[in-house]
């Protein structure tokens, strides 16, 4: 009878319990929230696109909500030290952070040191934007568009070479991919970033690359390299005239993958109520037609989209990047 009765107590605080859960937002929506600052920690250093593209929208934002978001730069050891600040932050809405293809999924991949969960550890908010790439050649090369390709591959086997931005970058395991698929044996050469890359892209000493849109538009438009094909989904601004791999008749989903995306995060258990109005204050950011083009200059692809789709989009493509960097031959955990 007593365990009946302790029973019974259980499950009235229970409901009790669940009562408050279910009201915790609603009274956490009328409240004045957000009454302080909101610090943004940003997992790379200050200056790159993506820094640009999140001080850009955060500003929209913070007139939007009437309280200063301030942008907390936490580089180090490929994102693992700002994604932990992150994880390990008070979920109480006022501090949330930036993740990124690279540190949400290839670093978790690749990197020892990472011990953040992302799927227990985090939830995501808003998918800001993605970065395309754009297949690049030499002007030697006798090929003008991506379809022309595959030929041109197979009939070269072994005797083409192209460069990437490091082992495991999007440019590698996107041409590896190409390479293995009509049969080229190309062989790949990484660079320390993009400005030497597009210098021997320009010399002849590799005949290809993945490069940003940014990286490569003066040379192509002095007509030093030609432009093939761009990922993605649809056809990058800077770049209106060159098709998507997907438009060009290639079917292979890592064609169809942006080279990364950027969104906004929070810790684990951040009230639903804030979520939500970070959600759809970033989304309006992005669309306003200022931060839109914006965004387009500096060669990202502005989306805008909700909590859901930006976790649909991370646990559709972590499978295939993990694929991507085993093919690549680099190292993957678990």
């Amino acid at each position: 009878m007593h365990s009946t009765h302790s029973r019974r107590q259980f499950l009235a605080q229970a409901a009790a319990g669940g009562a408050a859960l279910t009201l915790g937002p609603a009274v956490f929506a009328q409240s004045d929230w957000p009454k302080q600052p909101i610090k943004l920690i940003v997992p790379y250093a200050a200056g790159g696109a993506n820094d640009v593209t999140l001080r850009l929208v955060s500003k929209h934002v913070s007139e939007k909500l009437g309280q200063p978001i301030v942008i907390d730069n936490r580089p180090g050891a490929g994102g693992v030290v700002g994604t932990s600040v992150i994880a390990k932050a008070a979920p109480d809405g006022y501090t949330i952070g930036v993740g990124a293809t690279s540190t949400l999924i290839a670093t978790p991949l690749t990197n020892p040191q990472s011990t953040v969960d992302v799927t227990k550890d985090l939830v995501f908010v808003s998918l800001l934007a993605a970065a395309p790439m754009v297949l690049a050649v030499n002007t030697s090369v006798p090929v003008n568009s991506a379809k022309d390709l595959p030929k041109y591959l197979r009939d070269n086997k072994g005797k083409l070479n192209y460069g990437s931005m490091a082992v495991g970058h999007f440019g590698h395991v996107v041409i590896k991919e190409l390479s293995d698929l009509y049969g080229a044996a190309m062989v790949h050469s990484p660079y320390k970033g993009e400005a030497p890359l597009v210098q021997d892209l320009v010399g002849g000493q590799i005949q290809m690359a993945m490069v940003t849109p940014p990286g490569i538009r003066g040379m192509a438009e002095a007509g030093r390299v030609k432009l093939l094909a761009a990922t993605g989904t649809k056809r990058i601004k800077v770049f209106p005239n060159v098709p998507t791999f997907a438009e060009q008749g290639f079917d292979d989903p890592v064609l169809k993958m942006y080279a990364g995306w950027i969104g906004i995060i929070a810790p684990a258990g951040t009230p639903a109520a804030a979520v939500k109005r970070l959600e759809a204050e970033y989304a309006a950011a992005i669309h306003d037609p200022e931060v839109n083009q914006k965004l387009g200059e500096i060669g990202m692809e502005p989306i805008g989209a909700n909590a859901e789709t930006f976790a649909a989009t991370y646990a559709r493509e972590r499978p295939v990047w993990r694929d991507l960097l085993v093919k690549a031959g680099v190292e993957v955990r678990s």
